[in-house]
């Protein structure tokens, strides 16, 4: 079985504000990689208040902020050199009342409570970063309101990138991603019939955790 190789953390790889504006350039240029995301997000057809953990410079807020003008969002992000560069970027759009950036780490449980409850938290790309996902997952559960949905899209591992001998920022977040047993793992606790788990194409997933009771 090809093993996980942990990433560094994410704060790590966007340090500086340079390095920030660079991700944003990136990331506005590549919004193929949020496709699968926002179909699904289209079919769980959640309104209220949205919680963007990892939130980055805002790129994928700013696209369901504008698709979703009924939605309020909170930013979540653990770098300020991003906040900076996303607060900047989501004034100059005009989204400034839809988007609120916040700095802060999702593991941490009480910052996480005073964010208040949300139909909707959701995260991309970020998984793979986290040191313990697990406490990060049932921070984020206790924060949904009733009925409410935490969905995490993010890389998956998959052997035929795996044994790439490329060492870039991608090739090394596809080995730091989880497959399906490991989430499955990482879920221990939750009813099978409250979270799903899907593939898409071609190397991303989906996991959908519903609240329950």
């Amino acid at each position: 079985m090809f093993k996980r190789k942990a990433e560094m953390h994410q704060e790590e790889a966007f340090a500086g504000s340079e390095a920030a504006k660079e991700y944003a350039e990136s990331t506005n240029k590549s919004s193929m990689r949020y496709r699968a995301f926002l179909s699904n997000l289209n079919t769980l057809s959640i309104q209220g208040k949205y919680l963007d953990v990892g939130a980055g410079t805002g790129d994928l807020a700013t696209i369901i902020a504008q698709n979703n003008p009924g939605v309020e969002i909170t930013a979540l992000e653990i770098s300020a050199d991003m906040v900076t560069v996303g607060e900047e970027d989501i004034r100059n759009k005009g989204l400034q009342d839809q988007i609120k950036f916040t700095k802060g780490d999702a593991v941490d449980k009480e910052m996480i409570r005073e964010l208040g409850k949300f139909d909707l938290i959701y995260s991309t790309y970020s998984l793979h970063h986290w040191e313990n996902p697990k406490k990060v997952i049932d921070n984020l559960m206790s924060n949904l309101g009733d009925n409410g949905v935490l969905y995490l899209y993010d890389l998956r591992r998959v052997w035929w990138l795996y044994w790439i001998p490329i060492r870039d920022g991608f090739f090394n977040s596809i080995r730091a991603a989880y497959v399906r047993r490991e989430i499955k793992e990482i879920l221990t606790g939750f009813c099978p019939e409250c979270y799903e788990i899907k593939y898409e194409f071609p190397f991303m997933q989906s996991i959908i955790i519903r609240k329950s009771g």
